[in-house]
């Protein structure tokens, strides 16, 4: 898969904005960006009315749109952060998604 792969996977541009906007919240609350699946999955539900798999966060750092940044204690929850905001923001506007 090529990150211009995207263009044609609607799923994972939905889920490429909701990393971009939990990590917009998180900038502001703690400085990092770093996001992981049970912070974004409710933003996702209510902007979407689905779910995804956190399986498909793998794909997008597979993309190269996001990058793992730790796990948590015991291993329960990854944390990704976005690999270069302003070229995802960019592509969520021409999707309008944003």
């Amino acid at each position: 898969m090529k990150p211009t792969d995207i263009e044609n996977e609607p799923e994972l541009q939905q889920i490429l904005w909701a990393c971009y906007e939990c990590s917009q919240t998180d900038l502001v609350a703690a400085g990092e960006g770093s996001v992981c699946y049970s912070s974004m999955i409710d933003s996702y539900k209510k902007k979407f009315r689905s779910e995804f798999h956190p399986a498909k966060l793998y794909w997008l750092t597979k993309l190269g749109f996001l990058k793992q940044a730790h796990a948590s204690r015991g291993g329960n929850r990854r944390y990704y952060t976005i690999t270069n905001r302003d070229r995802v923001l960019q592509l969520l506007k021409k999707w309008k998604l944003k």
